[in-house]
């Protein structure tokens, strides 16, 4: 379903153009600029934001990782990061697996 939209990155208010998944290289100087990531979907989904300084030389890498649900916020930060609210896919389908497991014991048993 991400496939279908880029997401959109902001540092300090400005957009960021030709943003995609995977790597986006944005050309700053040093110093501490505020990133912003959300995903487009109905509306922003998944807004995440953080300070993020740049020294000298190669520059700071930042990972962002949408929500599994729609209302949740990303994940973002200078390691990768977990996808949030798996807990929230499993769930229902395991909910699903342990009452179709109990009616074929009960169809075992009966």
């Amino acid at each position: 379903m991400l496939s279908l939209v880029k997401p959109k990155i902001f540092v300090n208010g400005q957009p960021v153009p030709h943003a995609q998944w995977g790597q986006t290289h944005v050309p700053v100087g040093p110093g501490q600029y505020h990133v912003r990531v959300v995903t487009p979907w109905l509306s922003e989904m998944g807004p995440a934001e953080m300070q993020v300084p740049v020294g000298q030389g190669p520059g700071s890498k930042i990972y962002y990782k949408p929500p599994a649900v729609i209302f949740l916020k990303g994940a973002i930060g200078a390691e990768p990061q977990k996808t949030p609210g798996m807990l929230f896919m499993v769930l229902p389908f395991a909910a699903l697996a342990l009452l179709f497991l109990l009616m074929f014991v009960l169809v075992l048993v009966g």
